[in-house]
C-alpha cells in the first residue's frame, strides 16, 4: 500500500453509529487512513458543489447523489444503496406512543426537512397521520439528525423524530419506531465523487460497504439491509 494514501469520506449525521465502527474495521484490514466529516446530506452536497476535496458520499438519499452526477461532480456507476433507515420519537421520559408522545409535548426536535432526509421523511409522518396541523408550533428544528438527537438528549426539548440508528446507541430514554410506511423510505447511498475517481480506496471502500462484516454492523445500529 501506498505511504500516507488517505479516503475522505463525507457521511450523513444519521450513519454516524454505523460508520465509526465500519471505518475502524476498514483501516486495520487495508491499512489506510479514512477522514470522516458528519453533516446533513444537503450541507454535504453543497460542500461537494463547492469543491470540497471528498473522494466517497454516504448520503441520506439517492437525490444528492443523482444531482451531483448532473453536475459531472460523481459518477454514476458507483452509485449503491447500501442501507435503509428508520425513523423513531425518542425522549429521556417514557415513550408510551408515537401520537401521544408527540401531541403531549411542549417542543418536538426534527431535522431540517430542506437539507436531511431524515427531517424531510419525519414531515411526511407528521403530515400523513394528521398530526402536523396540531404540533407545528411547537417544532424546533435542527440543522441535521445528529443536532435535532442532542436537542433532546440534552433535555432541552421533550421528544424528537430521529433516526434508529442514533436513539439505539444511546442507552437512556426511551424510543418507539414510527409505523413502517407510514413515511417515505429512507435510502442511504453512496457514490465515488469525481474527486475520488483516481483515489484506488474508494471503490474498495465501496465495495467494503456492502460487505458481510458492514453487514453485520448495520444490522447491529438498526438498519435496514437491501
Amino acid at each position: 500500500l501506498s505511504f500516507g494514501e488517505v479516503l475522505y469520506v463525507a457521511v450523513s449525521s444519521s450513519m454516524r453509529p454505523p460508520v465509526e465502527e465500519i471505518v475502524r474495521v476498514f483501516e486495520d484490514e487495508k491499512g489506510v487512513s479514512v477522514k470522516v466529516s458528519y453533516g446533513s446530506s444537503g450541507s454535504i452536497y453543497k460542500q461537494i458543489v463547492g469543491g470540497a476535496p471528498y473522494h466517497v458520499f454516504l448520503s441520506a438519499n439517492e437525490d444528492y447523489p443523482k444531482k451531483l452526477v448532473e453536475k459531472g461532480l460523481a459518477d454514476e456507476r458507483t452509485i449503491k444503496v447500501f442501507a435503509y433507515g428508520k425513523l423513531v420519537v425518542f425522549s429521556l421520559g417514557r415513550v408510551e406512543s408515537v401520537p401521544s408522545a408527540l401531541l403531549k409535548a411542549d417542543r418536538i426536535a426534527i431535522a431540517n426537512p430542506r437539507y436531511a432526509p431524515y427531517g424531510k421523511a419525519g414531515m411526511e409522518f407528521l403530515k400523513n397521520s394528521g398530526i402536523y396541523k396540531k404540533v407545528r408550533g411547537r417544532l424546533v428544528y435542527g440543522s441535521n439528525v445528529g443536532q435535532a438527537f442532542q436537542f433532546v438528549a440534552s433535555g432541552g426539548v421533550d421528544v424528537g423524530i430521529v433516526s434508529l440508528s442514533l436513539a439505539k446507541v444511546y442507552g437512556k430514554g426511551s424510543y418507539l419506531q414510527l409505523p413502517e410506511g407510514s413515511y417515505p423510505t429512507i435510502k442511504h447511498v453512496a457514490v465515488i465523487t469525481s474527486e475520488g475517481r483516481d483515489n484506488k480506496f474508494a471503490k474498495v471502500f465501496l465495495e467494503f460497504l456492502t460487505s458481510e462484516r458492514a453487514k453485520e454492523i448495520l444490522k447491529k445500529f438498526g438498519f435496514g439491509l437491501p
